[in-house]
């Protein structure tokens, strides 16, 4: 073969491979049904959408400012101080498609917050997911809420799957000397996808 054509070949193979991957990292699934459980305040399904920058990644959405009736936080927040709940609950629901030639290997939770404590004042939390028939523990926590966790579906070939991800967040402190709070400041879930077998 003449340097030439070999220099042609290994060009045309590299162009391949970078179109196959831009094929392969094109493949999207779809976010379907998000609702959640506590209209108003916590989750927000409404704003809840999928990441511009990675599709595959769902960004939860969160409420914000008070409750112009009861003058109650509307954020994902659990606190001792004045208008604010000491405990908030909340649960989204949603549905997950694979594109057509893909399954859903895996599906990964990621939650980040704040939380403070003062004294003998307790801020504490915990987490739960229902993934297809699957129900998880994701974790218990204290005043710190960030946690992560990844279930593998590699060998179930789903192509829709449920999910359900429920948390809660409570803050007790006796009376005067004491202060907690706890917070969800942000929550998402990444999908990773593999072919299907032809």
């Amino acid at each position: 073969m003449q340097l030439r054509s070999w220099i042609a070949w290994v060009a045309g193979i590299t162009v391949l491979a970078w179109s196959t991957v831009a094929v392969v990292q094109a493949q999207t699934v779809t976010f379907l049904d998000i609702t959640d459980a506590v209209p108003g305040k916590y989750f927000d399904a409404a704003t809840t959408a999928p990441d511009p920058l990675n599709p595959n990644r769902l960004i939860f959405g969160f409420h914000t400012g008070l409750d112009v009736q009861t003058w109650i936080s509307r954020t994902f927040t659990a606190s001792t101080a004045a208008f604010y709940r000491a405990s908030a609950m909340d649960t989204i629901r949603f549905l997950v498609a694979a594109p057509p030639g893909y399954y859903i290997a895996a599906i990964s939770y990621t939650q980040r917050g704040i939380g403070t404590m003062a004294r003998t004042s307790k801020a504490t939390g915990g987490a739960t997911w229902v993934v297809d028939d699957i129900a998880e523990d994701l974790g218990l926590f204290g005043p710190n809420p960030a946690l992560s966790h990844t279930l593998h579906l590699k060998d179930q070939h789903r192509t829709l799957v449920p999910v359900s991800i429920t948390c809660g967040l409570f803050a007790f402190a006796p009376p005067l000397p004491g202060f907690a709070t706890i917070s969800i400041t942000s929550a998402e879930v990444l999908v990773e996808l593999l072919p299907l077998r032809q």
